[in-house]
Parts: C-alpha cells; structure tokens; sequence
C-alpha cells in the first residue's frame, strides 16, 4: 500500500507543470521631470526653488506683481500630486495636508490648493486663471501656458532641481 501511494505521488508530481522562478528584470520606472506653469500673461519668468516652494508650502500667496497666488496640484491619490509634494515641498501627501490644515487654522490662508482632475484639466485651469501656478510631468507642456525656469533653468536641463532620478520600477 504503502508503495503504491509513492508510485501516486510520483506521477502526480511529475504531471504537474514546473514552475521556474525568473530574475527579476532590471526595469527601471522613467526619471521624472515635473514642469512649473503659469498663465501666458504672469510676468514671472523665473525663480529660485526656494521661492517655488513658498509658494507651494502657501507662505507666498501673491505674485511680485500684486495678483493673488492659486495653486493648483492634481487630486489627492494621484502619483503626480504625490511627486509634486515631495519634491517641491519635501515633504509626503499626508504631512503637507497637515501644512495647508494647520495653515488654515491659524487663518493665514482662506483655501488651501485646487485640485484638479488630470494634467489636460491642469493647463486648461492655469490658462483661464492668471494667478494660478501648477505643475505637471514635463512632456505634457504645450503652449497654452508659460514655462517658468527654476533657478535659471528648464525640464531638460542638467541642473534642473525639479527631477527624481529614475528608480527601480516596483
């Protein structure tokens, strides 16, 4: 008896389709350029990361030239909005709506940034609101809004501050 469930065993084992484990492949998730947009009509063409991230942080909330600041991110949930944070900000989604709370609650900002569906929502938005500054993955710039530089420079550019370096895609 004993032999005739080996002799079982055997057959069921050698039926059975063999699963290899493959290495993983050394994929890699595409380095990430976010570009900085304004209306067509804002002056602003350029400036420091610091002040962008004043600006997004909500402690600047007019332009040098006097009109009201509205900035504008993707909604929460959204990988770009995320991106957007943690890299212009430094910090993660949840400690920046903690910011724009407590910033709310002390009454030193009345709203805190629009959302805004997708990145075809994000320039039509920035296009019809002249105070509005928004970001989005750079090849998706067209020329309804203006491109402003960070630190003298554009999405492209070696030294531009506003990239991630690609990472291992998950």
């Amino acid at each position: 008896m004993a032999s005739a469930r080996l002799v079982l065993l055997l057959t069921v084992l050698a039926a059975a389709p063999v699963v290899r484990a493959t290495p993983p492949q050394d994929r890699q998730a595409p380095a990430l350029v976010l570009a900085v947009v304004v209306n067509r009509s804002n002056p602003v063409d350029n400036m420091t990361f610091s002040e962008l991230r004043h600006i997004f942080m909500l402690d600047t909330q007019t332009w040098p030239h006097g009109r009201k600041i509205t900035v504008v991110l993707r909604e929460k949930g959204q990988p770009e909005r995320a991106d957007t944070i943690r890299i212009i900000c430094g910090l993660s989604e949840r400690d920046y709506e903690r910011h724009i709370l407590f910033r709310t609650f002390q009454g030193s900002v009345n709203m805190g940034p629009r959302a805004i569906q997708s990145a075809a929502a994000m320039l039509r938005f920035v296009y019809n609101a002249p105070g509005a500054v928004g970001s989005v993955n750079a090849d998706e710039v067209d020329r309804s809004v203006k491109l402003l530089r960070i630190d003298g420079m554009l999405p492209g550019e070696s030294r531009y501050p506003l990239t991630r370096p690609a990472r291992a895609a998950e």
